[in-house]
């Protein structure tokens, strides 16, 4: 082993023109290297079949370029000539073996053992091309080889072959490049060396040169020939590559700059491996701009392998994923994978990742919306009857007991009519949070509209259970609540159904408990009650009065009556009240006190209202001039607005004087809002109307509106009429209306007048005025002008 490499040395320094050794190693690294750059270009999937040729032609002529200068400079005193077949064989043998040693590591270049495999080839050429160009060698004399060192020469060959091609096609980098071009001259040196210093030569002088053989000179020009071709392929190459590369960056800085402006992430990837991202994916991923592509690998696991979130497509397809970021957050995402070719020619994946937080809030806003009141974000009717089956279906399971409550402000419909709606909503949200604060964890509220809630209340197993918490409601719901206006004091009536007692299904609940309530305000409000089975029958009633009653109104079948009112004294005619009546063709004549609650609370008697002012004015206008018709106001006709203009509207179409009509109003109106009622009250006065209070005695704080507001008359109630003679309280009372009435310069009428002894102790009492079934019961407008014609100015009426 000593031996060869002494041998070796011997013939670099001693047997060759160390001048032209220089030049064979400066032809053979810069072949090298065009090698290397050209076979990249191999890859591609364009034009790959002239690359691979281009390559195999390059290599050749660097080994067969190296090899003819270093035999130049080799034997310098001998006459030597080449044979000329086998010099171009090893030209030719050299290009197809390395070509053919390129090509399998090219096609297969993702294959370690191919690459290799492919290498080793290559310096099987190189072996080949060598000896082939030994073998072409005239000289006088012959050449012996030491066959260690010819076998130390191929194992150089193919030992520094392989390698050099596992590097070069193994990674894109461009030091790749450069570690192979130093792995081929290696290969190509180390053979020619150590196979130099194989050869012996015994020198024959008595020996010519053959005939017809290649001389110094031509091998000299064919060196140089391939040695240029080298060089221009070499050239070619840098310049091709330079265009390429340009043109690559420029389509590079394009499609960064689309992607990166892209709202998807974009995720390049080979097995796993990211290969590129763009500024969205990393700005979802939490990944810094200036950190690189192997930030993204702990997350990337997830997508290419998502079986800890969710199910990957077998191929090509977008799948949902929950992706965890560096920081530990999360959010849900969707993937679209798709396989792509590689600017390198290899297949990868580019992955398209969509962040779908905002899509998902939007998602659960709307499903939330679609189950909660806007108002108050409790539950809404469809949510609480969901919730209701499915607590049926536990209660049949278990034979479970549980309660719905039904709730509802009273006169909430006054306080949204006074005060707008702005208030009614205020007082709306304050009651909701007062009954979740109310509520125990197992309970739930919904809010059906308006002011009407239901409870679900599975902590009340027992009616006295329901009924406390019931009672427990109420007392939080009626503390004071400050609105803008002032301090309101609600209150609220309650309905309780009890499962199964009261119920099976989640309507017949519903419904009985909200005919409880009903009852509940019937009775006086601020009430709790529990559904009884008879409640239902008025309830049916009551919404049959009220659909007959709408039916009613739209079809004109209202009628107004008459009562006529007399002077105390002499009783003649001074006016007439009107009186609507409502006869039915399934009811039959429905009393005012059926009919009016109803109207009241579904607020047709704005609609009534209307109708019987307008009737009134225009019968009144029939009338002699003297007389004056009374018609009765609602509170709810004052919250509704535009009382003013209807009453105008009646006086300017019949004609009829404004102080021909007298309007009453109860003391019940006056106690909210007096401001308001106050203005309303001052701009009718403005018509030349005249205005009663009716009801007198009944409310509160009578004598503060006797001051406050524009009286023209007072209306004693019947309850102090009745038993007039046989209750000295009830006189004391008118006696001192009457005298409060004359100091305030109003007039005083008492109705409910029956008897001639009732009628003789109120004019003893100083009443102005009288009215009753004494005097007359309501009658049509038809009967009005007779009664007059029959009961003129100073007649006195028969009891």
């Amino acid at each position: 082993m000593g031996s060869g490499l002494v041998r070796v040395l011997e013939t670099i320094l001693l047997e060759h023109d160390l001048r032209l050794v220089l030049l064979a190693a400066v032809i053979c690294a810069f072949g090298a290297l065009t090698t290397m750059n050209v076979s990249g270009r191999a890859l591609g999937p364009r034009r790959a079949a002239l690359w691979l040729v281009l390559v195999s032609v390059c290599a050749g002529s660097t080994v067969w370029a190296t090899h003819f200068i270093a035999m130049l400079a080799y034997m310098q005193g001998v006459a030597t000539t080449y044979d000329p077949g086998l010099t171009a064989l090893s030209f030719a043998s050299g290009v197809v073996v390395m070509g053919a040693g390129f090509a399998l590591a090219i096609r297969s270049h993702r294959v370690p053992w191919a690459r290799l495999a492919g290498g080793g080839v290559v310096g099987v050429g190189v072996v080949v091309l060598h000896y082939v160009g030994m073998a072409a060698l005239r000289m006088p004399g012959d050449l012996t080889y030491a066959p260690f060192l010819v076998a130390m020469s191929i194992v150089f060959s193919i030992g520094l072959g392989a390698p050099c091609l596992a590097v070069a096609f193994g990674s894109p980098r461009p030091q790749a490049r450069l570690i192979a071009a130093s792995l081929m001259v290696a290969m190509i040196v180390s053979l020619h060396f150590t196979a130099m210093g194989a050869v012996h030569v015994h020198h024959d002088v008595a020996a010519g040169v053959a005939a017809g053989s290649v001389t110094r000179p031509i091998l000299a020009t064919a060196v140089a020939i391939a040695s240029v071709s080298v060089l221009l392929i070499g050239m070619a190459g840098a310049l091709i590559d330079q265009r390429v590369s340009h043109r690559l960056a420029a389509e590079a800085d394009r499609f960064r700059t689309l992607a990166d402006g892209a709202f998807e992430g974009l995720i390049v990837h080979r097995g796993g491996v990211i290969v590129d991202a763009n500024a969205a994916a990393r700005r979802l991923l939490g990944v810094h701009d200036s950190a690189p592509e192997q930030s993204l690998a702990t997350w990337f696991d997830i997508v290419v392998d998502p079986g800890q979130r969710a199910p990957a497509p077998a191929s090509d397809g977008t799948v949902e994923v929950e992706i965890q970021r560096p920081d530990g957050s999360r959010f849900p995402a969707e993937v679209c994978r798709r396989r792509i070719q590689l600017t390198d020619g290899g297949e990868g994946e580019l992955c398209a990742i969509r962040d779908l937080t905002a899509r998902k809030e939007s998602e659960a806003r709307i499903a939330h919306l679609a189950l909660h009141d806007p108002l108050t974000d409790l539950p809404n009717r469809r949510f609480f009857m969901e919730l209701a089956q499915k607590t049926i279906a536990q209660a049949q399971r278990s034979r479970g007991r549980f309660a719905v409550l039904a709730l509802d402000l009273d006169d909430f419909k006054q306080l949204n009519d006074t005060h707008g709606h702005a208030a009614g909503d205020d007082l709306i949200r304050i009651t909701a949070r007062r009954i979740l604060a109310t509520l125990r964890d197992a309970d739930v509220c919904a809010r059906f509209g308006g002011d009407e809630f239901a409870i679900l209340a599975t902590s009340a197993c027992e009616p006295s259970q329901a009924m406390i918490f019931a009672d427990r409601l109420r007392e939080a719901l009626q503390a004071p609540v400050q609105l803008q206006y002032g301090e309101v004091v609600p209150t609220v009536s309650i309905g309780i159904a009890l499962y199964h007692e009261d119920g099976t299904t989640v309507e017949e609940m519903l419904r009985n408990a909200d005919t409880a309530m009903y009852r509940a305000k019937a009775d006086g409000k601020s009430m709790s009650r529990f559904f009884e089975p008879h409640m239902d029958a008025a309830l049916v009633a009551r919404r049959n009065i009220e659909r007959r009653l709408r039916r009613a109104v739209t079809e004109d079948r209202l009628t107004v009556a008459y009562q006529p009112i007399v002077e105390a004294h002499g009783r003649a005619p001074i006016g007439l009240e009107a009186l609507v009546r409502w006869n039915d063709q399934e009811l039959g004549q429905v009393p005012p006190m059926d009919f009016i609650p109803v109207a009241e609370e579904t607020a047709l008697i704005v609609p009534i209202g209307a109708f019987v002012l307008r009737q009134a004015c225009q019968d009144a206008m029939s009338w002699p001039e003297h007389l004056r018709v009374a018609v009765n106001l609602s509170a709810v006709q004052f919250r509704r607005g535009g009382l003013v203009e209807t009453v105008r509207a009646a006086l300017e179409e019949s004609g009829l004087p404004g102080d021909r009509l007298d309007l009453e109003v109860t003391e019940t109106l006056l106690m909210d809002n007096r401001e308001d009622v106050l203005r309303v009250l001052n701009a009718l006065k403005e018509l030349g109307v005249r205005i009663s209070m009716d009801d007198f005695g009944t409310g509160y704080s009578a004598l503060s509106y006797l001051q406050c507001f524009p009286f023209d008359k007072i209306k004693i109630d019947r309850v102090f009429v009745t038993d007039l003679a046989s209750n000295p309280q009830n006189a004391s009372i008118v006696r001192a209306v009457a005298a409060m009435g004359r100091s305030l310069r109003m007039r005083v009428v008492a109705e409910g007048v029956e008897t001639d002894h009732e009628a003789a102790m109120l004019l003893d009492l100083d009443c102005d005025e009288i009215q009753g079934y004494l005097i007359a019961r309501p009658m049509p407008a038809g009967q009005v002008g007779p009664f007059l014609e029959a009961h003129a100015v100073g007649a006195t009426f028969a009891g």
